[in-house]
């Protein structure tokens, strides 16, 4: 669940992503160059994310940057954004009149973009964006939504991009 502004705006947590890279590759005995070959991340975005000159990590470059190192989305997860809270909120569907009770028995819904936002703390309008429009989701957002459609981390990571990586 995002923590949220006294206005109740979502806070973007930050991610540690120059941090995790740096150690790992260290750890790993890599250099950049191998980083880009693993990951198919350009060496100019994977130096942006290492220097924090406001890099939006995005859900891909995450993925394929922790698949690269062979690392669980989990483990990365734990190093890059340290302070997410990925315990949820409730869900508690609007009330409803005579009517709308009534068509309830002919409804089937389950992990709804509204739902989704209720349970993440994600905006609405956002969750709107990365579902229905050009929004791609940033790497924070696909944690929160895996927790809230009762996913393992990594879990949709995988099944989204694991085909627009290649042989990686």
């Amino acid at each position: 669940m995002l923590v949220k502004e006294s206005d109740g705006s979502p806070i973007e947590p930050v991610h540690k992503m120059g941090a995790y890279i740096t150690t790992r590759l260290k750890d790993l005995g890599w250099l950049d160059k191998d980083l880009v070959a693993g990951s198919g991340i350009s060496k100019g975005h994977i130096s942006k994310l290492k220097n924090k000159t406001g890099e939006k990590l995005t859900a891909f470059a995450f993925y394929s940057i922790y698949k690269a190192f062979g690392d669980t989305c989990s483990d990365a997860a734990k190093q890059v954004y340290p302070d997410l809270n990925l315990s949820l909120d409730s869900y508690t569907p609007k009330k409803r009149n005579e009517f709308g009770a009534f068509m309830l028995q002919f409804e089937e819904s389950k992990n709804s973009p509204e739902e989704v936002a209720a349970k993440t703390g994600i905006d609405e309008n956002r969750i709107k964006d990365i579902y229905f429009r050009k929004g791609a989701a940033v790497a924070y957002e696909l944690l929160l939504i895996e927790k809230a459609v009762g996913k393992e981390l990594g879990e949709l990571f995988e099944k989204f991009h694991k085909d627009k990586t290649g042989s990686r």
